[in-house]
């Protein structure tokens, strides 16, 4: 059976690899991706060991830890702050080319469209 010192000490090990990895974003969306991607596992984990020991009595956050979450909170807001603008100037460059398709369909014929001359045959 794991004691609650074990289980805290899994807990805090993984607060620890999810805030190394968020510190070691560079600013990048494509880094913000990959940084998201490889804490999603770690988070599902730490979720997961949470809810085992809801049941049992375990030691509450150190302040370490209480630190590290608000660090955790901090990274992951600007990585998502990071997100939300590429998105937005992705989301504005399609409205672009979507109009500039428009203005060209409405200047050129794109469907083509069986042409028959009646020569009064």
């Amino acid at each position: 059976m794991t004691t609650s010192n074990d289980w805290n000490q899994v807990r805090s090990n993984l607060l620890d690899t999810i805030w190394q990895l968020l510190t070691s974003w560079d600013g990048t969306t494509e880094d913000a991706l990959v940084i998201t991607e490889k804490n999603q596992d770690n988070i599902i984990q730490w979720q997961k060991i949470n809810k085992q020991v809801a049941t049992n009595d375990f030691l509450s956050y150190t302040e370490t830890e209480k630190e590290k979450q608000a660090d955790i909170l901090r990274f992951q807001q600007m990585i998502l702050t990071s997100i939300g603008n590429e998105r937005s100037v992705v989301v504005s460059q399609m409205k672009q080319i979507n109009q500039k398709n428009k203005v060209r369909d409405n200047y050129v014929s794109v469907k083509r469209e069986p042409l028959f001359v009646d020569k009064g045959l």
